[in-house]
């Protein structure tokens, strides 16, 4: 089962012409954070599925549709203490009952953390568990994890979930890897990477390339933006022309703004953009940065959606040999890839690509069809329903 599963079983009940699709309950803890666009972006894709979505509380930032979407804390003394009851004991009647209404067939819990309650959901629906790891939750060691109240939580119930649930995906090789040293079981351990919307993602014409690099990400240690600041000082050094432009914001966003200003770099903070506009400048960049480096507490990537995303839309990428990194690209061919921390190294590929466009045009179509061929959104969908239809004809024998 640790095959990468790309083409969907036929499975009655769950054809695209029933009068009613089954639901696919989507649990994450917090609905949705704004650097979460890969969660809805793949199960709005769903086809033979609904996608519903279910959490602890709503947070700010990715918009879902009101119909399908339902929380255990609405921010109100009740809210708080159904939270507190799920979160403990797995307790939560209210949301089990808005959920029946839409005839659950599989609950699929994104983050290992989310597992856990993932498990007391489909418990209570009678229905498998799929959990999806995506990077920290995969690799974050041991005596960190225990620092808080989720990584307590995954640990404490680890085992009982390893029996439990049907399956476990982990989003790239590297993670596979982790999660079978960690002990989760090879049979129950897939290997099913994200997919990208080429539609949404593609090309355009009427974007004229510039000279700007472009960071996409949450702002925090395994990221690498302070390592890609001073490879642009680097360049700023030089003579070289261009801007950097950083989308994303979180916990560091103060230090990395006072950096970029004492190294002179010429550089845009926007914060959290719409995906039209990440995009755009996706689209009009000469190149993505994807600086990602190994945490001190062993926080690591699983496949970083934005390297798909650079690529399908022609645009090539500069990035470190970091977890699934290397599986999301061709070094050489639709980017460059150099080691962690590298500075140096950093500044010299990202020059390349600033100084010279008919590499950013070859490179950047070369992205395009390798994400074509092994990144498309409705291919690794049709996979990933496969996975739900086999976990359902498991759960029903």
């Amino acid at each position: 089962m640790a095959d990468d599963r790309s083409t969907a079983h036929s499975n009655s009940g769950d054809h695209p012409g029933a009068s009613r699709r089954p639901a696919a309950v989507i649990y994450t803890h917090s609905l949705l954070e704004g650097s979460m666009t890969f969660i809805k972006s793949q199960a709005e894709a769903l086809v033979r599925y609904e996608p519903v979505y279910a959490g602890a509380h709503r947070v700010p930032g990715i918009e879902l549709p009101p119909e399908r979407t339902y929380v255990l804390n609405r921010q109100t003394p009740l809210g708080v203490v159904e939270e507190a009851l799920f979160r403990v004991w797995g307790w939560a009647p209210r949301l089990v009952l808005q959920l029946r209404k839409h005839e659950p067939a599989i609950v699929h819990a994104h983050f290992g953390t989310c597992g856990p309650a993932g498990m007391a959901l489909a418990r209570a629906l009678h229905v498998p568990l799929l959990v999806t790891f995506h990077g920290q939750d995969a690799t974050t060691d041991r005596r960190e994890a225990l620092r808080t109240h989720r990584g307590r939580e995954l640990l404490k119930r680890k085992d009982e979930m390893i029996r439990v649930a049907g399956g476990f995906i982990a989003v790239s090789d590297f993670i596979r890897q982790r999660l079978l040293a960690d002990g989760y079981p090879e049979q129950k351990v897939l290997l099913h990477r994200n997919g990208i919307d080429l539609d949404f993602f593609a090309p355009d014409a009427t974007v004229t390339k510039a000279p700007v690099v472009v960071f996409v990400g949450r702002f925090v240690e395994k990221k690498g933006v302070r390592y890609l600041l001073e490879a642009a000082g680097m360049l700023q050094a030089a003579g070289v022309a261009f801007e950097l432009v950083i989308i994303g914001g979180g916990p560091l966003e103060t230090e990395l703004k006072t950096a970029a200003a004492q190294l002179r770099v010429p550089c845009r903070f926007t914060g959290f953009l719409p995906i039209a506009d990440v995009r755009t400048w996706m689209q009009k960049a000469s190149v993505v940065a994807i600086p990602s480096v190994t945490a001190a507490n062993g926080d690591s990537e699983g496949l970083p959606t934005t390297l798909l995303e650079a690529q399908a839309v022609e645009t090539p990428v500069v990035a470190t040999r970091h977890s699934g990194i290397p599986e999301g690209m061709r070094d050489g061919a639709t980017g460059d890839l150099v080691e962690e921390r590298d500075v140096l190294g950093l500044a010299a590929r990202l020059r390349a690509f600033l100084e010279s466009p008919s590499r950013v045009r070859s490179m950047g179509e070369a992205g395009r069809q390798f994400v074509a061929a092994n990144f498309d959104m409705k291919t690794q969908v049709a996979g990933l329903e496969a996975i739900y239809s086999e976990l359902r004809s498991r759960h029903r024998a």
